[in-house]
């Protein structure tokens, strides 16, 4: 999930950065394109853990 999240960024920040919702929707859809790239079809219910385990991952 972070190589995703850095190629992400490295791609998306220069167009979008200036966005005010960009920083907030991003984690979000990152999160989700990378389950549909592991075969996840069904999007999973988002919790208040799943965003913490998220956060974590994009921080390390």
């Amino acid at each position: 999930l972070k190589e995703a999240w850095d190629a992400v960024r490295a791609a998306c920040d220069p167009k979008f950065a200036n966005y005010a919702i960009y920083e907030h929707c991003l984690p979000f859809n990152v999160a989700r394109a990378y389950d549909e790239a592991k075969g996840i079809d069904t999007p999973r219910i988002w919790t208040a853990i799943r965003d913490q385990q998220m956060w974590q991952e994009l921080q390390a």
